[in-house]
């Protein structure tokens, strides 16, 4: 059993990932901003036997001060064996209308956060000789999209973070890797329709935005996410290290 702690786990991908861990018989702390972690999404799916080995607490990550000492004392207390950086924030706007607060709220949940946590985390593990982080970066961080510049912008910052840190880490034994996921059937995503139904041109793609669609014909789940996250927490990946693993049914085009 690891004992594996986990960024924006009260719903979507992060409660996804939290789920398939537990399943699969470790110990999951989850952090999230949302208060009250007893009304989170993920504990509507918790049976007796997964809650005993969950452990919610409400934090915002943007505290760098207050989540280092958090986790500091999580680290020690729990002996973590693994982070997984799920959490983030999607602001739809233009570039040229793109505000400073924009940017600074972006970085400092997309980038900034989650680079604090790493940098800890993978110091606990070098010490360690051991330990595994997978962050969630995005598929826009590898092509242009128009309004999601901002968002894109951090993604791409966070996915060549998580490679440097990679290439420092691995003499110590420590395996740093991304999660590039497209489109995902999440609350984040649902917030750019403008209907209960998925615009048909997520799927069939829109010119006019210069986007070509998913060649696969369908929008990620979840649960697509956390399985690829729980093959990088696995031994099966134990030679892996330094890699983006994008998951967007073609929708970038392989690029």
């Amino acid at each position: 059993m690891k004992t594996i702690l986990i960024t924006g786990a009260a719903q979507g991908m992060g409660a996804a990932i939290a789920l398939q861990l537990l399943q699969q018989g470790h110990m999951v702390i989850g952090l999230d901003c949302q208060d009250q972690p007893e009304n989170w999404e993920i504990e509507q799916q918790l049976t007796p036997v997964l809650r005993s080995r969950w452990l919610g607490i409400t934090q915002d990550i943007r505290d760098y001060a207050t989540t280092q000492q958090l986790v500091a004392e999580l680290l020690l207390q729990y002996d973590v064996d693994a982070l997984v950086n799920a959490a983030g924030i999607l602001r739809m706007t233009r570039l040229l209308e793109a505000s400073t607060e924009d940017w600074q709220d972006s970085f400092a949940v997309n980038v900034l956060a989650p680079i604090h946590l790493s940098q800890q985390c993978a110091t606990f593990f070098c010490e360690k000789k051991q330990g595994n982080i997978v962050t969630i970066s995005s598929n826009s961080a590898r092509m242009p999209r128009l309004d999601l510049g901002l968002y894109a912008t951090t993604k791409a910052a966070l996915s060549h973070f998580c490679r440097n840190l990679a290439l420092e880490v691995a003499p110590f034994g420590v395996r740093v890797n991304v999660i590039s996921p497209g489109s995902t059937v999440t609350a984040m995503q649902k917030q750019l329709w403008s209907t209960s139904e998925a615009p048909s041109s997520i799927l069939t793609g829109d010119l006019s935005q210069f986007r070509t669609g998913i060649p696969l014909g369908k929008m990620a789940q979840a649960d697509d996410i956390a399985h690829a996250v729980c093959f990088f927490l696995s031994e099966q990946a134990a030679q892996i290290t330094m890699q983006e693993l994008v998951i967007d049914g073609g929708a970038t085009l392989g690029v």
